[in-house]
């Protein structure tokens, strides 16, 4: 989590322009005929804005640019009419395919004079203050902090989603099929359900204060434009009906029973398999070169994280609860023994999926290799991976000390607390992720 306060807003931020003609500082005889802007990853053309201001303050909004087919990564922005004489200012906004925006300006200067300025909106009347070549701006929501606070809030909410539906399909099915007759397997089902919602509500929320900040930094972009015309958009509102049927089942699952009960659950699965995918369509996992091997990684990568710490995350929240609420002969001791011996194997399983595909999305994101050490994302990246070395350690522990002695009830305290050392250990390692992936890549 320090990581996120750690790292400045310019950082924050994926694509950057590496060239535009005319060069920023320019001084050109006669009038361009048309902008370009070249950026280190290819920009979405629809969230793409230019506005040109002369000295006199009058500014002007040029219209939807065009894609250079020899280049996805470099846009133009035609000229209806040449340019008067005189210095002028190109302030720029843009978009990567994941939805991070990023903003910059730059002057140059026509010398000779033109009878008409170039054709765009009506011009406005703003003062023509310090131009830097590029100035990437903290985004909305209290700057830098606050998108990496919304970040942390979907990663935490979509883990504790998908670990239910795990919790519930991995754990308990192998427990026992009758959640109807067995009061423990309906008690943990009905509360799993519970804190299901509650993710389920954060979830959506963090996906609303995303879109506020997404619209706040790019103000001359429609909403719908926004949502309709962009791969982030379609994840965006993908996320939305999710999330919101996610919530729907898990609040289905307290009213029904038998096979309406069972569908509920389903109708679960189904919007968690769904959010597993948008945060590879939302990351760097699209926007590179390698998207055919980084997606299917990225997503494998969700799951099997969601279903090894969100499925740990149940159990101690709700799971041992149960365990010792549940009116029966069988100590509780026994119950939450019998959750940790089906839940072990499906950790160990999941544990080496996040190691292989983690393994995977790195080798993609660094090059070469020195860049691991050398830049900004390389650094984040080992910070992130000694935490997951000292999670692993942690699980390895528990496993070793904590499961043989699972049958008596007095191991339900330290396991809980060894449980929850891990799950904090995991906060941070989703914390790391938050800023992870909205750092430019190598």
């Amino acid at each position: 989590m320090t990581a996120g306060m750690l790292v400045p807003a310019p950082l924050l931020a994926h694509a950057r322009l590496l060239r535009s003609e005319p060069a920023a500082g320019a001084s050109l005889a006669e009038s361009p005929r048309s902008l370009r802007l070249v950026f280190s990853e290819r920009p979405v053309a629809e969230l793409t804005r230019i506005w040109l201001t002369r000295a006199n303050g009058d500014r002007f909004l040029l219209g939807v640019p065009q894609r250079d087919s020899a280049d996805q990564r470099a846009l133009d922005f035609a000229l209806a009419t040449p340019l008067a004489g005189g210095n002028w200012r190109v302030d720029w906004s843009t978009a990567s395919r994941d939805g991070h925006v990023i903003k910059g300006s730059f002057n140059f200067t026509v010398e000779q004079s033109a009878p008409q300025a170039a054709a765009a909106e009506q011009p406005d009347s703003s003062p023509v203050g310090a131009v830097t070549e590029e100035t990437p701006l903290p985004p909305a929501l209290s700057g830098a902090f606050g998108a990496f606070a919304t970040r942390w809030l979907a990663f935490l909410s979509l883990f504790a989603v998908i670990g239910v539906v795990a919790f519930r399909f991995g754990v308990l099915r192998r427990v026992g099929a009758d959640e109807d007759a067995d009061p423990f397997l309906h008690i943990a089902s009905t509360n799993a359900a519970s804190l299901g919602i509650a993710a389920a509500i954060a979830l959506l929320v963090s996906a609303l204060l995303r879109l506020f900040r997404e619209s706040g930094d790019m103000p001359d972009v429609p909403l719908a434009t926004m949502l309709l015309s962009t791969l982030w958009g379609w994840t965006w509102l993908a996320q939305c009906f999710a999330s919101l049927a996610a919530a729907a089942a898990f609040r289905a699952i307290h009213k029904t029973t038998g096979r309406s009960r069972h569908n509920a659950w389903k109708v679960a699965l189904a919007a968690a398999l769904v959010l597993s995918i948008t945060p590879a369509l939302a990351g760097h996992a699209v926007s590179g070169d390698w998207s055919l091997i980084a997606v299917p990684a990225d997503v494998i990568h969700v799951l099997a994280g969601s279903a090894w710490l969100g499925t740990l995350a149940v159990i101690v929240i709700v799971g041992i609860s149960a365990a010792l609420k549940t009116p029966e002969e069988r100590r509780p001791g026994e119950r939450v023994a019998s959750l940790i011996n089906v839940f072990s194997p499906l950790a160990l399983v999941c544990g080496g999926t996040v190691l292989a595909t983690g393994t995977v999305t790195s080798l993609i994101n660094v090059s070469p290799l020195g860049a691991l050490w050398t830049t900004p994302y390389g650094v984040t990246l080992i910070v992130k991976l000694l935490f997951v070395a000292l999670l692993f350690g942690a699980g390895a522990w528990n496993w070793k000390r904590l499961k043989p002695r699972l049958t008596g009830d007095n191991a339900l305290v330290p396991l809980r607390s060894m449980a929850s050392l891990e799950l904090v250990i995991a906060g941070v390692v989703l914390g790391i992720t938050a800023v992870l992936v909205a750092l430019e890549l190598p």
